[in-house]
């Protein structure tokens, strides 16, 4: 992504829509998107939420950014595999990074 000056934004986002099951399947239509369809939230700012105390994902359910990552299925379930596979201290470090942006 760019800003309007061009410039490039590291917004860690594809900006798609994922299907990510029915465990997040939202009660609420989205445009043209199915239930369990949502954008890719940009990244950036994510830390400040962290500080501030956000809740994540669409409705608010998750209170952490690694329960946030454990609530993903559907096309997201073998990114979630990958970090619950993780040892401890990558899974810290990851966290670390995200909680950084």
């Amino acid at each position: 992504l760019s800003d309007a000056s061009g410039r490039s934004v590291p917004a860690f986002t594809d900006l798609l829509l994922h299907d990510l099951g029915p465990g997040l399947a939202g009660s609420f239509p989205e445009g043209s998107a199915l239930p369990a369809e949502w954008r890719t939230a940009p990244l950036w700012g994510l830390g400040a939420g962290v500080r501030r105390g956000d809740r994540f994902l669409h409705d608010a359910r998750a209170a952490t950014v690694d329960e946030a990552i454990r609530w993903h299925d559907g096309e997201a379930a073998d990114a979630r595999r990958r970090y619950l596979a993780l040892a401890p201290d990558e899974t810290a470090r990851l966290l670390a990074y995200l909680e950084g942006l």
